[in-house]
């Protein structure tokens, strides 16, 4: 039996019947909603504010009657016109129909207040400081995109064949510039335990076309939908590809924000759709507006990547803090490898070891394996036998991985133990030969621990 596969912006295999599922988020927008339903009009008022000045028009208009009504915060009918306004503006035509009724309230220094708010959350606000420039067509800007030469198509995994369980996964991983994919990152599985070590597989021994920037190759990440679907196996809530993608962007143009980011995955990740990055951004940035830290996380990313839309770091820092500010792991983890790559600054490097310590105490399996990294690799930072201690703690997942081997490897000549050292490095290339990698930074380490010396840098940097 063969799993079907569903790539997000590389060329795979397409299966006919694929099924897609809503991804969980944390949704803000139905939180305040909750509580305002509850009478918990002071956190209603908190949410809706956040979510309002992200420019989300629903959450406007309801901070626009909160402040009409006195409701968690005192009267204001200036405040109350100008968010009504807003989200006039926004399409919610509520909102332009309280903004009428309000206005022969106002003097007119009120309604030159409320212009003022207007201006400052406002669309061209809202362009300069948090929203993303699109690109047309075009996965980046800077670079020719990542292609699949050689995609390993994996056998079904055992246990959900047993149990007849169909899913998902979407995986994010980089693509080195010798063609080679490096450690993948899990960032939806539904349902969790039976696909991940699969795909985790399937991407590491995958061949690709490296992207390249002025005609040299470069690292840079890439992310591939895997879809699981058995042969002969009729679940009848699982419609054609065809009629779910109709069905999630119908929901997605309803203002469901969990359709809204299943869209945008669809998008970038479905090739009959024969649709680009810059046109899945934009539903990603309706989720965000919505309060859905994923896809805060997955525009933050886009906008430090420059991947869809022209890269802009200011502004993709504020929408992965936002994310990782509410503890969503794989933006700490983001943040973290954004900052690991100012080699020279060890502010940077303890910011990293911040973000990635915030990600492992939730159990965040990748944050743990970049945490390990850290500490074994950067002596002014480091804790070896943590090290190491981590890398036992995800074993399961990594050890099939070089990488894992070579952090082993480098906490152990960081302790002095140059022959754990050595033999560690030594797995690490083999695997890495079987994997067909690059195998000259792997050699040049094991040459310092077989001398008795050990190595410092950033053994996540390819």
């Amino acid at each position: 039996m063969r799993a079907v596969w569903i790539r997000v912006c590389i060329a795979a295999f397409v299966g006919a019947g694929a099924c897609l599922c809503a991804a969980p988020v944390l949704a803000d927008l139905y939180s305040a909603e909750t509580a305002y339903k509850k009478g918990n009009f002071p956190k209603a008022f908190e949410e809706f504010k956040e979510l309002a000045e992200l420019g989300q028009p629903q959450a406007q208009y309801n901070l626009a009657v909160m402040y009409a009504r006195g409701e968690g915060v005192p009267t204001s009918l200036t405040n109350a016109h100008a968010w009504a306004a807003l989200a006039g503006t926004n399409g919610e035509a509520a909102g332009t129909t309280l903004a009428e009724k309000l206005a022969p309230q106002l003097t007119a220094t009120s309604l030159k207040f409320s212009a003022d708010i207007q201006a400052q959350y406002g669309q061209a606000a809202l362009d300069a400081r948090l929203l993303p420039r699109l690109l047309q067509g075009k996965e980046y800007e800077d670079r020719d995109p990542v292609k699949r030469l050689k995609p390993f198509v994996p056998s079904y995994p055992t246990a959900a064949h047993a149990k007849g369980v169909q899913g998902e996964v979407y995986v994010e991983f980089i693509v080195a510039p010798d063609g080679h994919a490096r450690i993948p990152r899990i960032l939806y599985a539904l349902p969790e335990g039976y696909f991940e070590e699969t795909v985790r597989d399937s991407v590491m021994r995958s061949i690709f076309l490296p992207a390249k920037l002025n005609g040299q190759a470069i690292a840079t990440e890439v992310s591939t939908f895997y879809n699981f679907k058995l042969t002969g196996v009729s679940i009848h809530d699982y419609g054609s590809l065809e009629q779910r993608v109709r069905e999630t962007k119908l929901k997605a143009e309803a203002g469901d924000a969990s359709a809204q980011m299943l869209y945008a995955m669809m998008i970038a990740g479905l090739p009959q759709l024969n649709q680009t990055y810059d046109q899945a951004l934009p539903w990603f940035l309706k989720a965000a507006q919505s309060g859905a830290r994923y896809a805060q996380y997955q525009v933050g990313l886009g906008l430090l990547q420059g991947r869809g839309c022209h890269c802009d770091t200011n502004k993709g820092e504020i929408w992965l803090e936002k994310a990782a500010q509410a503890d969503q792991a794989d933006a700490q983890v983001s943040l973290a490898e954004y900052l690991l790559k100012e080699r020279s600054n060890h502010d940077a490097v303890s910011g990293a070891l911040v973000w990635l310590e915030r990600a492992a105490k939730q159990g965040d399996n990748s944050a743990k394996f970049r945490l390990a990294a850290v500490l074994a690799g950067y002596p002014t930072k480091g804790d070896p036998t943590r090290a190491l201690a981590l890398t036992d703690s995800v074993e399961r997942d990594y050890k099939n991985d070089p990488t894992w081997w070579e952090i082993r490897a480098a906490a152990n000549a960081s302790r002095g133990d140059y022959k754990a050292a050595t033999r560690a490095q030594s797995q690490a290339i083999t695997q890495a030969k079987q994997l067909g990698w690059d195998l000259s930074k792997l050699a040049q380490r094991e040459a310092l621990y077989e001398s008795g010396h050990a190595w410092s840098g950033n053994l996540l940097e390819f």
